[in-house]
Order: C-alpha cells, then sequence, then structure tokens
C-alpha cells in the first residue's frame, strides 16, 4: 500500500475511536476515501487492504451492515495469502456477526478465537478484546464462555 494512502487509512481507524466526536467520525470517513483515491497496487505490495480500515471504522460508527461487507471483502482478499491478516480481518467480521446479533456470530467467532490462538502475531491476539467484549454482551453460556476464552487467547504470549 503506498505510504501516504496507508498513513490515511491508519489515521482513519484512530479518528474513529474518537467516535464521541461527530467532526473525528466526518475526519475519518473523509481519510478513507482519500486513502482509497490514492492507493495503487505496486508489483511490491498487490495486495494493500483498504478493506480492513473501512469496515474497523464502519464497526466503530455502528453501521454493522457496512462494515459487514468490507471485513468480508477483507477476509476474502488475504484467503491463502497471509494467515495474520485473514485472522485479523476474520476478528473484525465474527465481531460484527456477534454485535449484530446474527445466527453465525458464534461460529465465526470461535473459528476467530481458534485461528488466533494459532499465531504469535500480539496485535491480532490484542485485536480479540473488542470481540470478547460482543461475546460477553450476548447472554447465553455459549458465548460467555467464547468470550473468557478469547481474552485468555487476547492476554496470553504465544
Amino acid at each position: 500500500m503506498g505510504l501516504e494512502a496507508g498513513a490515511l487509512a491508519d489515521s482513519a481507524t484512530a479518528l474513529s475511536r474518537l467516535i464521541e466526536y461527530p467532526e473525528a467520525a466526518r475526519a475519518a470517513d473523509t481519510a478513507l476515501v482519500k486513502s482509497r483515491e490514492l492507493w495503487a497496487p505496486t508489483p511490491a505490495d498487490p495486495y494493500g487492504d483498504l478493506d480492513l480500515p473501512a469496515a474497523t471504522v464502519a464497526l466503530k460508527r455502528g453501521r454493522l451492515d457496512v462494515a459487514e461487507q468490507f471485513a468480508a471483502a477483507s477476509v476474502r482478499r488475504w484467503e491463502g495469502v497471509s494467515q495474520v491478516r485473514r485472522t485479523l480481518s476474520g476478528v473484525v467480521l465474527a465481531t460484527i456477526h456477534v454485535r449484530a446479533g446474527e445466527p453465525r456470530g458464534l461460529q465465526l467467532a470461535h473459528g476467530a478465537v481458534t485461528a488466533a490462538a494459532k499465531l504469535t502475531s500480539v496485535r491480532v491476539r490484542q485485536r480479540l478484546v473488542p470481540l470478547a467484549d460482543a461475546l460477553e454482551a450476548r447472554s447465553d453460556g455459549d458465548h460467555r464462555d467464547l468470550a473468557r476464552m478469547a481474552r485468555q487467547v487476547a492476554t496470553t504470549r504465544a
């Protein structure tokens, strides 16, 4: 991914954390649009992914339908290319489905937690925390058990 496009995508993700400030949300959207305009695949980086930052921003803003489309595209992009990046995308996709109360949410979450547990990436493991939060918000025991598992993986060094 181009340096400027990547920096804008990172900026959009950071701005999305300031969701209580409408101007930050607008700035995040603007940064994502500009990032998409600037990014072009190169021989060194043919697999750049602006869908995952877009999914993360949409998820933070509660736009679950939009977030799901971007997260699913990101999962497809990394299938067979990068297990770390595919797992990062899978964690976001699972979080979206769990928050939305989708029937597949628990299955996707289990797959994401299991995949993350097999990796040594601290970044991937830390991304399990929002998924654990979403799982804990559900009332049944299966969701809560998986939330505990996700937190354990998130805090354990591989």
